[in-house]
């Protein structure tokens, strides 16, 4: 899909000509004039509107990697609780000692 296409019969050209030199690019009139156009504030404006841009890419990027890290860490310590728990509570059924201090614990009957 992204594969340069060539007419057939037309080899695909290198970046330069077999002399060496570097090909001459030509733009439609339309990037002519606008690129006429650009003035140095314009330029200046453009490179702060990318490096805002660019910014704002990473720091979303960096969020997401943070946001993922703590539901990753949230999730194992519920599972980690849940699964000490259930381990307690079998241990403190099957061991009078247990059952004794964990009563004292929880204040139970």
């Amino acid at each position: 899909m992204n594969a340069a296409r060539h007419a057939p019969g037309h080899p695909p050209e290198d970046a330069s000509d077999p002399a060496g030199r570097a090909r001459t690019i030509r733009f439609p009139p339309f990037w002519q004039a606008y690129v006429a156009r650009q003035t140095e504030p314009r330029l200046a404006v453009l490179d702060e509107l990318v490096d805002a841009h660019v910014e704002r890419r990473v720091l979303r990027r960096y969020l997401r990697r943070l946001k993922h890290a703590l539901l990753f860490a949230f999730v194992t310590a519920a599972a980690a609780a849940h699964w000490f728990s259930d381990q307690i509570a079998w241990l403190v059924e099957r061991m009078p000692a247990l059952r004794a201090f964990w009563t004292l614990l929880t204040g139970g009957p």
